[in-house]
């Protein structure tokens, strides 16, 4: 007892610490619960990139070869420097310093960050945690992002300083880095793609040669393009309506191809069983849209029409269809278990959303679907531009053109893509057949159509030295460009049109019996157990904030 009191005696003579403020404890609560929301990969990575040799070396050299080129820059502008136009040229140096470690530094170093991963077998590691396949992604391009700002504000008081140069406009200078920047962050998740493809060492020492490659081919036209730009034309016109439109269908097409590559990356290292197709279908049909959007826009505005940029914009939309097809075809026919108890259930939802299935029947319809309905859209935009094309004295003939131009490519898809589908179908009794396979023979079957009737050609001599023909009708590229040279149809154009229409209308038959079958799947009941996980609360964090003795 004496003990006891005499501790208690101490404790209230000893002075006790200075209160913390009342919204301290809260607010530090609040701060706690908010970091588990930031992505750990990211984290990691950045740790990882930012304490690295590599960018302690790119880091160093980028402020060592901008604080040499303001040195040589000045020198050789002489006293005059601040009354001449030397602005262009000293941004044509900073540009190049800075463009290689945003072209090239920042993509390969993100496509290494998950290559090395696949290699040194930890991405096992990574699997088994919660984190989705989206969260990895994202943080590794986070800290490409990151490594990115950072190169870009040690040299952006060199850029402002052109400014004050003359002879180089401000938005000039906001435009060229902004473009700058996003191709870098284009190309990184490009990489984090490539770095998906394989897990064997081999192939990845390939990709790595093929990726170093082509970084530095790009970071080559990327200067030379942003050169020439700013040296013969260094006031970009950004009030003009022409150049909003050309960037802003640049900006839509960039975002939407982003979110494409960045889900196709997610898709890659993704378990077996799951969904791996719908949102990649839903971004090409966004995709769709924006073309035809942009397209209705610029008829709509200008009251003006050019047959020439729409046989472009209906050649860009085929190739387009034809790459995303061929990777469709190539898809499982069996669905999960998961993906199946994932399916539309109402009748509206079976007839409108089936084609986003995941299956190599849905996705050749969606191919189809989408290529039939680019037709009409180009039929459309024809004849609401009838107006113009008689006003800039272009007659019908070259309408028609372009009418007979869009069908013919409709059914080279069509069939094409079928014959492929079919291929790939007789040849997955024997072997395994990924999407990347199936590309592979979808583009055999087209280079054998074109190939082939030239070999003819050369090797007879009663067809030697003749021009088309309909023996080149299995050459998409020499058909098309035929049929579209005008003014005028030539005389083949009938039967192109009949005999492919057919071979369109037989090889889409073929393949019904795979489309109706894959269309047919219904949804299955989802397990107790699932939904008793499903809706099961998440674990609280173990971690709980230090509280203060008052």
């Amino acid at each position: 007892m004496t003990i006891l009191a005499e501790t208690s005696t101490a404790a209230e003579v000893l002075p006790s610490g200075p209160t913390p403020p009342a919204w301290l404890g809260p607010f530090d609560r609040r701060l706690s619960r908010a970091s588990q929301w930031l992505n750990p990969i990211l984290v990691k990575e950045a740790r990882q990139a930012l304490k690295s040799r590599q960018f302690a070396i790119t880091f160093a050299l980028l402020l060592i070869c901008g604080w040499g080129w303001s040195i040589v820059g000045v020198a050789m502008a002489g006293p005059g420097a601040g009354y001449t136009s030397t602005g262009p040229g000293m941004f044509v140096g900073y540009y190049m310093i800075l463009a290689f470690p945003l072209l090239v530094i920042v993509p390969f170093g993100a496509f290494r960050s998950l290559a090395s991963e696949q290699e040194d077998r930890t991405y096992e590691l990574l699997c088994i945690t919660a984190l989705r396949p989206r969260q990895i992604i994202s943080g590794k391009l986070g800290s490409a992002l990151l490594q990115m700002l950072v190169y870009l504000s040690a040299i952006s008081p060199c850029l402002a300083f052109t400014y004050l140069l003359r002879g180089i406009s401000l938005p000039t200078i906001l435009v060229v880095i902004f473009w700058t920047s996003l191709v870098s962050l284009g190309l990184s998740v490009i990489g984090l793609l490539l770095a998906t493809m394989s897990t064997q060492r081999h192939w990845q020492v390939v990709a790595s040669v093929a990726m170093i490659a082509g970084l530095m081919i790009l970071f080559w036209i990327a200067a030379m393009i942003s050169v020439n730009m700013v040296m013969f034309d260094s006031d970009f016109p950004v009030n003009d309506p022409e150049f909003l439109v050309a960037n802003g269908m640049l900006l839509t097409a960039y975002v939407t191809y982003f979110v494409l590559v960045f889900l196709a990356a997610a898709a890659r290292i993704t378990f077996a069983s799951d969904n791996r197709s719908t949102k990649l279908r839903v971004v090409i049909a966004v995709q769709f849209m924006c073309l035809a959007a942009w397209s209705a826009g610029i008829i709509a505005y200008w009251k003006a029409f050019d047959w020439e940029v729409l046989l472009i914009g209906i050649s860009f939309m085929l190739l387009h269809l034809f790459v995303t097809g061929a990777l469709m075809t190539g898809e499982s026919p069996e669905l999960s278990l998961r993906v199946r108890r994932s399916l539309p259930r109402s009748f509206l939802g079976r007839v409108f959303l089936t084609w986003f299935n995941p299956g190599p029947g849905t996705g050749y319809l969606f191919t189809v679907s989408f290529a039939l309905a680019g037709v009409c859209a180009a039929a459309l935009g024809l004849l609401s531009a009838g107006v113009a094309l008689v006003n800039t004295g272009r007659g019908p003939s070259q309408e028609e053109n372009v009418l007979a131009f869009a069908a013919l490519g409709a059914c080279y898809l069509i069939v094409y893509l079928g014959l492929g589908l079919l291929l790939v179908r007789a040849l997955r009794r024997w072997i395994t057949i990924k999407p990347e396979i199936a590309a592979m023979v979808n583009v055999i079957l087209v280079v054998l159509g074109c190939v082939v009737p030239m070999v003819i050609q050369a090797s007879s001599p009663a067809w030697y030295g003749s021009r088309y023909s309909l023996l080149h009708i299995t050459n998409p590229f020499w058909s098309a460009m035929h049929v579209s040279d005008g003014p005028g149809l030539p005389f083949e154009t009938a039967p192109l049109l009949t005999l492919l229409g057919l071979a369109a209308a037989v090889v889409f038959v073929a393949n019904l019996p795979t489309i109706v079958r894959e269309v047919r799947a219904i949804r299955i009941a989802t397990p107790q157990r699932v939904v008793d996980e499903q809706s099961s609360p998440p674990p609280e964090s173990p971690f709980v904030p230090p509280t203060t003795a008052g």
